[in-house]
């Protein structure tokens, strides 16, 4: 075995163990109790990874040419909290305000553009 094959499966057998751990258990967070509630934090949990391998034939100017490299990335966030409570089940939300408040500089701005753009084209008639 070479050393390139020993890193892809190691790199293999990695995303096999996230993704066996990637199920709806996992976006639950422990229970957390205080007299007769309990509340279930949820969560948002979002995996991605890419792989790329390159070459070219070896030549007299260049004896290498060969590579590869790979990454990935996790991203978790609170989403809701489940409180169990005599009376029912209530689902809190937890509002995302930086999202929130992102979209609303997105907004404004396609909204500015497309303005000052209307407003050009009635000036120059």
């Amino acid at each position: 075995m070479t050393a390139e094959h020993l890193n892809t499966e190691g790199a293999l057998a990695e995303v096999t163990r996230i993704a066996e751990r990637a199920n709806a258990a996992a976006c639950f967070g422990t229970a957390v109790v205080s007299g007769d509630r309990t509340v279930i934090p949820v969560a948002d949990i979002m995996y991605g990874f890419g792989v790329g391998f390159g070459g070219s034939e070896p030549h007299e100017m260049s004896p290498g040419g060969h590579g590869g490299g790979g990454g990935g990335g996790a991203r978790t966030r609170a989403i809701a909290v489940i409180e169990v409570a005599p009376n029912g089940v209530r689902i809190i939300p937890i509002e995302d305000q930086t999202s929130i408040r992102m979209a609303a500089i997105a907004f404004a701005s396609a909204a500015t553009a497309i303005l000052a753009r209307t407003l050009l084209k009635l000036i120059r008639g």
